[in-house]
Parts: structure tokens; C-alpha cells; sequence
């Protein structure tokens, strides 16, 4: 071990290319993941909004009509519709944009 120099910087450069290139691999995959994260939320925000719409309207408190609705600072679009295969079921639709700009759309029926 008396003469062991030289090397130093060559191993460090390889140290840290190595962890520079785990850090850009990781990278991508976490602004995936925190996507999705917001995804999920506006999603369960939507189901929300579309079930409490069609609670209200087999109470007979709103009418089948299609309207915007902005909760949260994100506009969600409520849509009514006959349901063609059977025919006491109407069917509320709720559309929205998500974290990527994707128009998303979830739908469920009620009875008339």
C-alpha cells in the first residue's frame, strides 16, 4: 500500500457517473408515480360528484340536466342520458381532464 495513488479521480468519476445515472433512471419514474398520485385523487373526486348527483336525482331533488360543475378549482362536466338498453335507467356521466390532459370520462345508471 506505499504507492497507491493515481486512481483516485478515475474512481471517483466512476462513483459518480454511476449514481448520476441511477438518479436519471429513478427520476422518470417518480414523476410517473406522482402523476398517477393526482390522477387517482381527481378521479375519486369525479366518482364522488357523480354518485352524490345521482343520490340527488332518485330523491327527486335536481333534474336530469347536464351542467358544469367546478369543485376544487378543476371543472367537471355532468351529462344525462336515456339508457338505450333498458328503458326505466337514465344514465349520468361525469367528464373531466386529468393530470396528463386526457379527457376522462365515468358513467353510471339510475332509475328514472
Amino acid at each position: 500500500m506505499r504507492n497507491c495513488k493515481g486512481y483516485v479521480y478515475l474512481e471517483l468519476m466512476a462513483a459518480f457517473s454511476i449514481c448520476i445515472f441511477l438518479i436519471l433512471a429513478i427520476l422518470p419514474i417518480l414523476e410517473e408515480l406522482m402523476t398517477h398520485r393526482k390522477d387517482i385523487a381527481v378521479r375519486t373526486e369525479a366518482h364522488h360528484l357523480l354518485y352524490e348527483k345521482l343520490t340527488a336525482f332518485m330523491d327527486g331533488e335536481i333534474q336530469a340536466i347536464g351542467q358544469e360543475i367546478i369543485y376544487k378549482k378543476r371543472s367537471y362536466e355532468l351529462v344525462w342520458k336515456d339508457h338505450l338498453d333498458f328503458p326505466g335507467m337514465i344514465e349520468g356521466c361525469v367528464r373531466y381532464e386529468d393530470e396528463s390532459g386526457n379527457l376522462e370520462s365515468i358513467c353510471d345508471t339510475a332509475k328514472k
